[in-house]
């Protein structure tokens, strides 16, 4: 994840690991990241990132495992599994994260920070990069995306405190990728706006050319 081009992560939120992979294999090869959603997780484990990340050796693999204690144990367990990146709360103790981060160094992983409900997320992201995060990611929450919440609000303030890379998520679509490039995102997490579509490989694939600058 060296180059400039912004990354697409692919957000598979279902609830059952035959169902991500009929949609991976819809949008493959559209897609730099393909995410492990924490509700499939829940449902089928860590079978699942093993499965996905097996399909699709050439991609990197993220576990949104939303750490919140035991740290080092659980990013151990995602990272054995095939995790290229695993996730941890950015409201969990600097303890916690930092050996989320020690676990990463030792299976030669990432971390990304989710500051999901972490009130101040510009002092707070300064923070996390301090202790090792290698992605903080800006997530507008699916339950609060209802009412109206802008998940690029708080995007540049952060980029302005923070070198390390930037991911966004929570309502994004082909219409405001663009911006958030712009704002400073080095990764666009998509989930509804690429599998709710009736195509999710040509839906997949504009939001690509977008990040590649092929397409207005």
């Amino acid at each position: 994840m060296t180059d400039t081009k912004a990354k697409l992560q692919l957000a598979l939120d279902c609830n059952c690991t035959a169902e991500a992979m009929s949609i991976a294999e819809q949008v493959y090869p559209y897609f730099d990241i393909v995410e492990i959603g924490t509700p499939l997780i829940i449902e089928d484990g860590l079978r699942s990132v093993e499965e996905l990340k097996a399909a699709y050796p050439d991609k990197k693999c993220l576990a949104d495992t939303k750490i919140a204690d035991a740290g080092y144990w659980e990013a151990s367990a995602a990272f054995r599994r095939g995790a290229d990146i695993v996730t941890v709360l950015g409201v969990s103790d600097d303890t916690t994260i930092k050996q989320v981060c020690k676990a990463a160094v030792e299976f030669s992983g990432l971390v990304m920070a989710d500051l999901m409900h972490v009130p101040d997320k510009v002092a707070r992201s300064s923070q996390l990069e301090s202790l090792g995060v290698d992605i903080i990611c800006l997530h507008t929450a699916y339950d609060l995306q209802s009412e109206g919440l802008d998940p690029l609000a708080e995007l540049s303030q952060v980029r302005e405190v923070v070198g390390c890379k930037l991911a966004i998520a929570g309502g994004l679509k082909l219409e405001n990728v663009a911006q958030s490039v712009a704002k400073g995102a080095n990764i666009l997490v998509v989930g509804g706006g690429i599998t709710g579509q009736d195509y999710p490989g040509k839906e997949a694939q504009k939001i690509m050319d977008k990040l590649s600058g092929g397409a207005n």
